[in-house]
């Protein structure tokens, strides 16, 4: 099935519908013209930005078949190299994108071309190394990431980082005890059970939610509490030519 098409049929996990509400929050608290969302997949959260992108709203997926093509005001690309400069409060989006590019520093680079100065940056990615698991092989991580590694990285491309957490602190320690057990089973985020209304998916996406603003608020007086998941907020800085 072409990537373009959207998955409606899928229940989608708790995680996924958390960190898609998390950081819309986090969005629509910015002024954004064009958006560009690198490795939108089926472009469920990339259709969420609809209401309140002000520009153009970018699509990029390797998985996609067309090169090029509009869907429902969305444009679509299936390469990085297709996509237009950004105009003013121009926004990028790398939600769990990194840690499948082998050369993370290169592709980083790439994309930012695409960004004027000033640019807003949004990354997520896994967190830490030693839960590098059976499941990461299955999805096709090359890496987990810490804070220390992301911020050289992001350092290293011109980024300002305004704020960095690791989020999920609940899900870090299950997914801890499951690698100790070795209990970790490959297996698709989109593979749920449950519909997005089920008692048991709304419980565990309000955890999450909660346990996210837990992680970002102890952020501000740099208690950084170990999560699975790993947020950078930054802007970009003129680069050179």
């Amino acid at each position: 099935m072409d990537l373009v098409e959207k998955t409606s049929n899928v229940n989608r996990h708790p995680w996924e519908l958390s960190r898609t509400q998390c950081l819309l929050n986090i969005l629509k608290k910015n002024i954004i013209n064009d958006v560009a969302d690198i490795g939108a997949g089926d472009r469920f959260f990339t259709s969420k930005l609809l209401p309140f992108v002000s520009g153009t709203i970018y699509a990029i997926d390797t998985g996609y078949n067309e090169v090029s093509k509009i869907i429902d005001g969305i444009h679509c690309f299936n390469d990085i190299s297709k996509l237009p400069k950004l105009n003013c409060d121009g926004t990028i989006l790398f939600m769990d994108v990194l840690e499948h590019i082998q050369n993370d520093t290169a592709f980083l680079n790439d994309v930012l071309d695409k960004m004027p100065a000033g640019g807003f940056v949004l990354i997520t990615v896994p967190a830490f190394q030693f839960l590098f698991s059976e499941h990461d092989k299955f999805v096709k991580h090359s890496r987990r990431y810490n804070k220390k590694r992301l911020l050289a990285l992001l350092n290293s491309q011109h980024l300002n980082v305004e704020k960095i957490h690791y989020f999920y602190t609940s899900l870090f320690f299950v997914r801890m005890v499951s690698f100790l057990f070795k209990k970790i089973k490959p297996a698709a985020v989109g593979n749920w059970n449950f519909s997005d209304k089920h008692i048991i998916t709304r419980l565990i996406y309000a955890i999450l939610n909660i346990d996210f603003r837990i992680c970002a608020f102890f952020a501000k007086f740099n208690i950084y509490l170990p999560g699975l998941s790993l947020l950078a907020i930054c802007k970009l800085r003129a680069r050179e030519a």
